[in-house]
């Protein structure tokens, strides 16, 4: 049961980055351009977030299965949860959502010292709006260390 851990910092890590998508939304009618014309672009930084998201999603849905089944709490099909497709399956999934994670967190951090007057009258900085994505990134690097723990030490 204790390789079901994970699973608890990918809910954590995934109610951060749906937190970020939020935060992000409020911003949609934002125009910001860098020199160069680097644009904010909040829409399409939700829409990296949310592929984030699933591809995360996809990954750990792989680990849940692969738990299970070597647990014996369910017998999922074989080909499914084998040992070739979670090897490959879950740290590619787990790759490219973390690279989309990071290229947002380095987009946003372009703007960090922008100040955004939002419709209400209040103000909002993006350095704001990275907190929420920085847990998420802390909590899926947390993963990068804590699986090769419980593996190793043969859970």
């Amino acid at each position: 049961m204790v390789l079901f851990l994970p699973l608890v910092l990918v809910l954590f890590a995934e109610l951060a980055t749906l937190a970020a998508v939020r935060s992000l939304s409020k911003t949609y009618d934002s125009d910001f351009y860098l020199p160069g014309g680097v644009a904010f672009a909040p829409q399409a930084q939700n829409r990296k977030l949310l592929l984030a998201c699933s591809f995360e999603l996809v990954a750990w849905s792989w680990w849940a299965l692969w738990v299970a089944r070597r647990t014996g709490l369910f017998e999922p099909p074989a080909w499914m949860v084998s040992n070739q497709a979670s090897a490959i399956g879950i740290p590619v999934f787990y790759a490219l959502g973390m690279l989309l994670l990071l290229g947002v967190g380095r987009h946003l951090g372009r703007f960090s010292d922008l100040r955004m007057t939002l419709a209400d009258g209040s103000e909002l900085r993006p350095g704001d709006l990275m907190r929420p994505l920085s847990l998420a990134l802390n909590a899926y690097g947390t993963l990068v260390l804590l699986l090769p723990l419980l593996l190793y030490l043969g859970f």
